[in-house]
């Protein structure tokens, strides 16, 4: 039997984690709610299947308090990232800043026109068309800057080059960018950064500047905007997939016994495949656990159907369980631990209890077997 100074000692890290994650991300508790009933709902239908399973009630018990604590290290991780819905977000999304740059070059084209038309008014026509045409080109331009913000839209090759010529339209700046900022950004400034920062120059509508960076990260716009896909930027997907080492780490502290140390590998692993292309230690088939196989299942079902993470629509059944498929199929995901969550009808029995009406659509499990 588990001692009950271990089972206190892991609920109670439980309890920490959860206060600590709802004051910062709250809407990550459905998601450490749900993946441990969802994994147990799988563990006990396995368990009816094949006899031949043998699974403890401390084997379960670890699969539960591992599914509790999978994401325990992202108490280590910065808050914007645990709910970057766009890719500009840094803390808010910056969308709006980039669009007043375009404002401002609408207005100075306005301006110019204006001017011409003054010292040319035979022309005015002819002005008046040439900055309709600039007008439209500005309105595409900032159209597509904000499509390309968006987690869902893949930025290939010609996109970036695009974003580059746009992000490179200059503007005019008269006001001082070091006005109101605190003593310790100025610091992080240069002598050439201030005198440059000080003085009326040029700026471009996108921009990377020298301070453009949070805990060794990038922030820039134009670096962030040429992220392929997703709201995640190379370096803060690194940052953020680091979550699953510090979980590792976290519950290794705990000094747990033998009979217990099951937990700690359970929740670092539910971001391996079965195909070495997981993280965090790239581990194979034969290194990952079934119970960490169960657990990496929950784990993307539940995330994809989620309905409260703010980068994402929530999935249909339909497109959740394709999503399965594709990954059963690339030899990610266990095969008969699939195969199960769609012949008992696990995925159903959970979306009725935990998605919305709209969310569940008809399902023909033979199309995905």
């Amino acid at each position: 039997m588990i001692q009950k100074c271990i089972k206190q000692q892991l609920e109670t890290l439980h309890r920490i984690f959860f206060h600590i994650l709802n004051v910062r991300t709250p809407h990550m508790i459905p998601h450490i709610s749900r993946v441990p009933i969802l994994a147990l709902m799988i563990t006990d239908a396995l368990k009816k299947a094949d006899k031949k399973i043998k699974l403890s009630a401390d084997d379960i018990y670890q699969l539960e308090m591992a599914s509790k604590l999978h994401d325990c290290g992202k108490i280590t991780t910065p808050d914007y990232l645990l709910s970057k819905s766009t890719k500009t977000e840094f803390v808010r999304n910056r969308i709006h800043e980039i669009r007043n740059r375009f404002e401002i070059l609408r207005r100075d084209a306005e301006i110019a026109a204006l001017k011409k038309i003054i010292a040319k008014p035979k022309q005015e026509k002819e002005i008046k068309k040439a900055l309709k045409k600039q007008i439209e080109q500005l309105e595409k331009d900032f159209a597509f800057v904000a499509q390309c913000n968006l987690g869902e839209t893949a930025v290939d090759e010609n996109c970036l080059k695009k974003l580059q010529k746009i992000g490179n339209k200059k503007f005019k700046r008269y006001f001082s960018r070091l006005e109101g900022l605190s003593w310790n950004e100025l610091q992080a400034l240069s002598n050439e950064e201030k005198l440059k920062y000080q003085n009326a120059a040029s700026e471009t509508v996108l921009q990377d500047n020298p301070e453009d960076f949070y805990q060794g990260i990038p922030t820039g716009e134009l670096h962030n905007l040429s992220t392929f896909k997703g709201t995640l930027s190379p370096e803060e997907r690194q940052k953020i997939e680091q979550h699953a080492i510090e979980t590792e780490n976290i519950l290794n502290l705990l000094k747990l016994p033998k009979s217990q140390q099951n937990i700690a590998i359970y929740a670092a692993q539910h971001h391996e495949r079965l195909n070495g292309k997981g993280y965090p230690h790239g581990q194979k088939d034969s290194d990952i656990f079934l119970a960490s196989r169960i657990l990496m299942l929950a784990d993307i079902f539940e995330a994809i159907t989620s309905s409260e993470r703010p980068y994402k629509a929530p999935k249909k059944l339909s497109e959740a369980l394709h999503i399965l498929q594709s990954m059963k199929n690339k030899g990610q995901l266990d095969k008969n631990i699939y195969e199960l969550f769609l012949r008992k009808k696990i995925y159903l029995q959970y979306a009725k209890q935990y998605l919305s009406p709209e969310q569940i659509d008809e399902i023909n499990i033979d199309d995905y077997l």
